[in-house]
């Protein structure tokens, strides 16, 4: 999410974007390496709404899901290779001339460098990298510029191989390019946070995060605990929250090597035993859904949410706001930000004079327990038809005007601390980086590992979330992995055959289920389920990669290549 976010402001700055309920508007809707039906439920009888009008649907992704089932056209699309697709598509509207010139004078900058840019990604070019056919990115250019209004819906897998930022940045030019701003139900949705008016500062205090605090990105904890990283002093005490590490993060097994220290004093706040628990020296109980008091935005929608508490605390049950409080106290932090209550902080988080939130206060979220933000009607909602994006330029920027400060991490996702702000320079054009491991690109590495692994998001599971609730296990099935009939048929591997997965990270078992919609060279294994009940004691993330996307600090989660074996 990180690297889409920082890809995304880069070009059109921190704007909510397509309103999700104007999509019943649109005519032409591309849904690019999201599964609605699985990740993003409440957006999809919009779709299927705008669908029966008339509208066509378009599922760009490697695996024949769910929603590409529901779709009128799925594209295919080899792993990691999205941002050479939208350059190619553009390169095709240029060149064919369906640029809505009157929008990319008026609206836009850079659009003589973007032109060049993109001259190289021809539709022959482009298809001997993505595998799409030469003539499906020129009837998708076409289609996607003259059926109007179009839009574009970004799943957060998009961001998850090497290049996956400067993808995010192609596919947020497309909608300038073409005009797709000017009319309801037309642009692009990557995550709508940005209509919260939410104050950050207020809430990350990054006053009280003193300067030189060491900082450690959550997908190198593994090497972090370990000692590669060469921490001084190294890493002696570890407080988990909100996490489940040891499933959601990369390189399990140096998670589990580094949890296993007998150094290492670890505490864990948790509502269940998990996996992460199992290493802990002290577990603390945690409250649920239903015994605390919280303020939610959204990353998928346009209302504002009010949790109030069904039950008091069970037990010894606290909530985080509380069990810091506590903590706050003992160490002695008196400043007012530690003795907030949760309905102090829930005030304090907002803005409640913004436009946005006109109308509404904690008073009528208590009564209805949801509002929609004061954004206009979603049939009137056309917010960057006449530009007046969010960005240094108030245009969309093609040649982004804040690359020259670097990579950087947008606060929500630091946690408001400014160390490693800015990073490495980053191209101010959209550009196409290949995957880091795939046969094209890897290939000595690809003739020992010959399989791209993708691991999405599991339909019965929220990440690690429900991976312990029998229900959501027995619609989840057991630990699985996609792969098709003839990469199977090499293997020697039948449907329903015990199997294992495997790199130099790491390895994790799991059942086959050899099926069609899964293209060649590809192993599918959902993420989720949790090591303890899984039969090899591991899971997907024992293969997958720490290293960073180019934009963000993001996971590659997508970028990996593995070999499969039966189990005897």
């Amino acid at each position: 999410d990180s690297g889409a976010c920082t890809a995304y402001v880069m070009t059109i700055g921190p704007t909510p974007g397509t309103d999700p309920e104007s999509f019943v508007d649109s005519k032409y809707i591309i849904l690019w390496a999201c599964n609605v039906i699985s990740t993003n439920l409440h957006l999809w009888p919009i779709i299927a709404e705008a669908q029966q009008r008339g509208a066509k649907v378009v599922v760009i992704d490697p695996v024949r899901t769910r929603t590409a089932q529901k779709a009128d056209w799925h594209i295919p699309i080899r792993p990691g290779t999205d941002g050479a697709l939208a350059l190619g598509m553009m390169h095709v509207i240029i060149d064919e001339a369906l640029v809505d010139v009157d929008y990319v004078e008026k609206y836009t900058v850079g659009y003589a460098e973007l032109k060049e840019r993109v001259r190289e990604y021809t539709p022959e070019r482009v298809s001997q990298i993505s595998g799409v056919p030469a003539a499906d990115v020129r009837r998708l250019a076409r289609e996607y510029a003259t059926v109007q209004p179009s839009v574009i819906r970004i799943g957060v897998a998009i961001e998850r191989h090497a290049g996956g930022g400067q993808t995010v940045r192609a596919l947020s030019c497309l909608p300038a390019l073409v005009g797709a701003w000017r009319r309801p139900g037309g642009g692009l949705l990557q995550m709508p946070i940005w209509a919260f008016p939410l104050k950050w500062d207020i809430l990350l205090r990054p006053d009280l995060i003193r300067p030189g605090t060491r900082v450690i990105n959550q997908w190198r904890l593994g090497p972090a605990l370990t000692g590669e990283l060469g921490l001084t002093p190294p890493i002696k005490a570890l407080f988990v929250y909100n996490c489940n590490p040891v499933v959601v993060v990369p390189e399990q097994d140096k998670i589990v090597a580094g949890l296993s220290r007998e150094d290492l004093f670890t505490v864990v706040s948790e509502q269940f035993p998990t996996d992460t628990t199992d290493f802990a020296d002290i577990v603390l109980p945690a409250t649920t859904q239903l015994e605390q008091f919280d303020i939610m935005y959204s990353w998928g929608h346009l209302y504002l949410s009010l949790n109030m508490p069904a039950i008091p605390p069970l037990g010894e049950a606290v909530s985080n706001t509380e069990l810091f409080r506590r903590l706050a106290a003992r160490m002695g932090f008196d400043e007012p930000h530690f003795k907030r209550s949760d309905e102090q902080m829930a005030r304090d988080a907002l803005d409640w004079s913004a436009p946005a939130l006109e109308g509404i206060d904690l008073d009528r979220l208590k009564r209805s327990g949801y509002a929609r933000l004061n954004v206009g009607a979603p049939s009137r909602s056309a917010r960057h038809a006449e530009g007046k994006f969010p960005t240094p330029s108030g245009k969309c920027e093609f040649v982004s005007s804040v690359a020259a400060g670097g990579n950087f991490v947008l606060p929500l996702f630091r946690q408001g601390s400014n160390e490693f702000q800015p990073g490495e320079p980053v191209d101010p054009l959209p550009t196409y980086i290949s995957p880091r491991e795939s046969p094209q690109t890897d290939p000595a590495r690809a003739a020992r590992y010959p399989l791209n692994l993708l691991s999405p998001k599991s339909h019965a599971l929220l990440n690690s979330c429900y991976g312990n609730l029998p229900a959501q296990r027995r619609v989840a099935g057991e630990p699985r992995a996609f792969m098709t009939p003839e990469d199977a048929a090499k293997r020697g591997i039948a449907d329903g055959q015990l199997v294992r997965v495997f790199n130099d990270r790491g390895s994790f078992q799991v059942v086959a289920h050899v099926r069609d919609g899964v293209p060649p060279g590809v192993v599918v294994a959902p993420v989720g389920y949790w090591r303890k009940l899984s039969r090899s004691a591991s899971t997907v993330n024992a293969a997958n990669s720490p290293v960073f996307a180019d934009l963000g600090r993001a996971p590659t989660f997508s970028d990996n290549l593995v070999e499969v074996t039966p189990v005897a």
